[in-house]
Formats: structure tokens, sequence, C-alpha cells
């Protein structure tokens, strides 16, 4: 009788459950929306959420799954779903919500395009100039790239927006700046600044006959030849300075700066090696040309030639001569004139130490020699600078306010 109450009882009760499991609905995700608008590139923060219904009200569990990056709370309604930033634009990736009431699940997937995203490039360089920095690491958002040896980098993958760049290698201060990206090839350049790469360089720059003077720019010259944006004026005394110079083998460019009544030729270039904590880097500058009051003459155009000039000099052996194309008028209320010659020796001279002697004639309109000067060279071997200047006596040197024109001759005499 016991056994038949067991058997009454039970029977009831699985007939009540298998009803309640025929009788389930099962939970319907209805939408998967993405919250963030606009395109996708790799690396993209996407926040997705999903619209789902369950008629019997049941407690529901929550999976979100992608092969195409990291869900921030995978068993949340809403998350964060970030890209990887290693997915090919043009490609597709999905995210999947799997969603169970304790009886039953279902999934829903969603997909979207990757597109490839803005591009951003430059070089690494120290500040002040285009000589490049190697091994920077640069990062923008979530991308970084490695400077080449040239100091190029370029990042891919980029949204339009404002973008943090940050540079760093070791030995250098930290590169930090805000920069809008919004061309889909932008170029950004980073200034690095080193202390222990770099050095201060100062000197003292007169010319040949020990004139100093003030104003003039002193200029550190980028890789191609064009002026850094680091520099030094020469004090009254000649004196200058220049900080953060990258190590190395550095040419410097002497020239004029403003208004001043000095011409310097801009080839007046030195090369130097920087490597120690400060050096100090003396130059001795040309200054090719007559000086008379506030104008000048020079320049190869003036002097009839024909030889090459692409050394910077005239080529003349002993016995030639050298002669102006034009007359020209020194005049009268001039305080004084001077004449500077750059002189090569090819092949050296015989006397050690001494060069060949210069002269230069001074004719009058009717071509008629008026006077003349020669001199010698004393100093080294191959090169030296010489100056000539005219004066009120001996009074037929006297060429203020007449029209005169000039020729330059190696003398036959010389060594």
């Amino acid at each position: 009788m016991k056994r038949l109450l067991y058997i009454t009882v039970l029977l009831p009760l699985l007939l009540v459950s298998c009803i309640s499991e025929l009788l389930n609905s099962p939970p319907v995700i209805e939408e998967i929306i993405l919250e963030t608008e606009g395109d996708f590139t790799p690396g993209s923060d996407i926040r997705v959420t999903a619209i789902v219904a369950d008629e019997d009200g049941d407690q529901l569990e929550y999976l979100w799954e992608t092969q195409g990056g990291i869900i921030a709370e995978p068993n949340q309604i809403s998350t964060s779903w970030e890209l990887s930033t290693l997915a090919e634009p043009l490609s597709y990736e999905s995210i999947s919500l799997t969603v169970s009431d304790g009886k039953e699940q279902v999934t829903r997937t969603r997909t979207i395009q990757v597109i490839e995203g803005l591009v951003m490039s430059g070089y690494t360089c120290y500040t002040g100039t285009t000589i490049p920095v190697p091994d920077v690491e640069v990062s923008i958002s979530k991308f970084s790239a490695v400077s080449d040896k040239n100091g190029y980098y370029i990042i891919q993958h980029l949204k339009e927006g404002f973008e943090q760049v940050v540079a760093t290698k070791s030995g250098f201060e930290r590169f930090e700046s805000m920069v809008y990206v919004d061309n889909p090839r932008s170029n950004y350049n980073i200034a690095m600044l080193s202390h222990s790469e770099t050095r201060r360089i100062t000197g003292y720059v007169k010319t040949i006959d020990n004139f100093t003077f003030d104003g003039l720019k002193v200029v550190l010259l980028n890789p191609d030849g064009s002026e850094s944006g680091l520099s030094g004026l020469t004090d009254q005394n000649g004196y200058y300075e220049i900080d953060i110079v990258p190590m190395g083998f550095r040419d410097l460019m002497v020239r004029s700066e403003g208004s001043q009544n000095i011409f310097l030729n801009d080839t007046v270039i030195y090369n130097y090696s920087i490597f120690d904590m400060e050096q100090s880097f003396d130059a001795r500058i040309k200054i090719k040309r007559t000086i008379i009051e506030d104008s000048y003459m020079s320049g190869i155009d003036l002097w009839d030639y024909n030889g090459s000039t692409a050394e910077g000099f005239y080529v003349l052996k002993k016995g030639e001569k050298l002669e102006m194309n034009e007359f020209f008028t020194v005049p009268a209320e001039a305080e004084k004139a001077m004449l500077y010659i750059d002189s090569y020796v090819v092949g050296g001279c015989n006397l050690i130490g001494r060069l060949p002697s210069h002269r230069v004639w001074i004719m009058n309109s009717e071509y008629e020699n008026i006077g003349g000067l020669s001199w010698g060279g004393e100093g080294n071997n191959f090169k030296a600078e010489v100056s000539w200047y005219l004066s009120d006596s001996p009074s037929f040197l006297n060429v203020y306010g007449k029209a005169i024109k000039l020729s330059l001759e190696i003398y036959e005499g010389s060594s």
C-alpha cells in the first residue's frame, strides 16, 4: 500500500516538470547595436549592446565572443569591443552574443568591415636641425613604430581627431605633443632634445688680417647643406657660442647678418669633429670684394675670366692676368677701399712657407697704368689670404674720385 502511494505522488511531479520544459520560451536576441558611430580601423574601441527579450522573465546569462580583438566585459548585456590592432584593412570582423535562460540558449552575430584609416609619417631629428635621430620609438594612440637610420617613421590605422604623439629614446628627453590627424597621409616631424648627445661649441671669427665684426652669424648646416636653426652671433670681439650641437662631423658656415657693410661668400664653410663636452672652433673668413663706403664690388661676373670657377677661385699661372670687365669709380669721399684676395698655390713653391708674389695693376679710363703694388705671402705653403689697401700716399695711388680698372697677376719672378 505504501509503495503505491509513492508512485502516485511521483508521477504528477514528473508530469509537471516535463510540461514546464515543453512550455519554456527561449530568449530572443532582437538586435546587436553598435553604439560607437563612424568607420572602424584596427584598434578601434566599439561600444556594443544587445536588445534581448524573454517571455518567461527568466534570469538570463550573456556571453560575448570574438576572434578579432578583446572584449572588456563578456558577461554583460553591454560591453566594449577593442578591435585587434593587427586586423587587416578591408577585412571583416565579427562579434557574437550567446544568451541562455538556463534551459535554452540562442546566439546572434554582428559583422563589421575594417577600413585602412589615416597614416602619419615623418622624421625624428635633433632639435633645430634635420640631422636624424634613429631608433626612436614613436607612439600615436595604440600604435607605435621605431624610426630607421634616416630618422623616418610611419604609423598607420589612425582615426581623425586629436591624438597624442609620444617619442622616446634613451639619452633624450621625452617628447609629447597633441596633433590633429585629418589628412589621409599626414606629415609630422619630431624634434628630439638631448644634453648627453650634443655639445656646446664656441670660438672666434676673424678676417685674415685679424679684424673682428660684431653680428656675424655662425650657423650649423644640415646634412643637405641648408641652414639649421642652431646658430650664434659674434660679439665685438668676434666671439660666438652655439648650444645643443649634435655630436659628429659637422659643417659650420659664417655669413653676414643684416645690413652690415660686410659681404661673406656663403662658401665659407668649416668642417669639425664634435665629440668633446665643450669645444672651441675659430674661423678665418674670406671677404672677396672691395669695400667702398656702404656698397661693394664682388662676384665672378665682375672679372673677365674664361676658366672654371667651380672651386670658388680663379686659376692663374705665372705671368697670366685677371682683369675686371668694366671700369668703376671710387667715390671721392670714401674713407678707404680694400681689396681682399684669396690665393691658392697649386703644387707649392720653391721657398717653403712663402707664397709666390702677387701684383695688382691700376689703370685709368685711358687704359694707362697709373700705379701698382706687388707682395708675397708668409704662412702655409698651400694657401694664404692677403689684403691690399689703397691710401692717399703716395700721390700716384690716389684713385679716389677716378674711374679705374684693376688687373691681378702672378708675378713672373716669384718663387
